[in-house]
């Protein structure tokens, strides 16, 4: 009976143990997790300053947009933030076919690019207003089909 009672006591400070390992792991993996979202704020400059820039120029993208694609304004609006989240800068790093999605509307370049009015008037993918006039030759060409972006609307 005393054996049983020191297994049990051992078992159970054995069990505490591992539940404030535990416990002391989740608690920095939130720490971790807080910092690291504190850090990405400071590398992407998520001050008040910046965050009214960001929505001042996504106001600006998405008139631009509206603008471009009249009736399907609010369909290529949610294709270009799913793509890029609104971000003309945007490279996808996967190549295709030796070309690179680019710009707010993720086109590849140069293939499909170069295939657009905008491409071969020299414009750059990443210029927003060439981008989302090549999107809408090539929605258009594409008999108003989204087919060409992995994201739809």
């Amino acid at each position: 009976m005393h054996n049983d009672c020191i297994n049990t006591a051992t078992s159970n400070h054995i069990n505490n143990t591992q539940k404030s390992r535990k416990s002391r792991l989740l608690l920095k993996l939130a720490q971790a997790g807080i910092l690291s979202v504190a850090l990405m704020g400071a590398i992407i400059g998520l001050s008040p300053a910046h965050k009214a820039e960001a929505a001042a120029n996504n106001n600006s993208l998405n008139s631009m947009i509206h603008q471009v694609f009249g009736s399907y304004g609010d369909q290529a609006v949610r294709v270009a933030q799913c793509e890029s989240t609104m971000n003309p800068g945007a490279t996808n790093s996967y190549a295709i076919a030796g070309s690179h999605a680019a710009g707010l509307f993720q086109i590849l370049h140069p293939s499909t690019w170069f295939t657009t009015a905008e491409g071969r008037a020299g414009h750059s993918p990443y210029d927003a207003a060439a981008n989302i006039r090549a999107a809408h030759e090539i929605f258009v060409r594409d008999g108003y089909s989204w087919r060409e972006w992995q994201c739809k609307p």
